[in-house]
């Protein structure tokens, strides 16, 4: 007969994104990678601003990487950060 060997099954947790954490100022790396996740998966830029939370204008630059798109994004998303965060200040 047979010996039947137990093995114990391994779960994985991924460590969850800090793109997605909404109550601390987020790191531009961490939402761009998100960004870039979101739409290989063919979620369009307005969804992915809506669900990130992030201006369409710095979601739909990450996209296209395009030139003609001069804005500094670490700068406007960190401002951007602090107001969501702070509607005050």
């Amino acid at each position: 007969m047979p010996v039947k060997k137990f093995v114990p099954e391994v779960i994985v947790e991924e460590p969850k994104s800090t793109a997605l954490d909404f109550s601390v100022v987020r790191n531009w790396s961490d939402v761009a990678a998100e960004i870039q996740k979101l739409r290989q998966e063919g979620v369009s830029v307005p969804e992915i601003a809506d669900q990130l939370q992030v201006n369409y204008v710095l979601v739909n630059q990450c996209v296209l990487q395009s030139y003609k798109m001069l804005i500094d994004s670490v700068q406007v998303f960190e401002r951007q950060e602090q107001k969501r965060l702070n509607p005050e200040g």
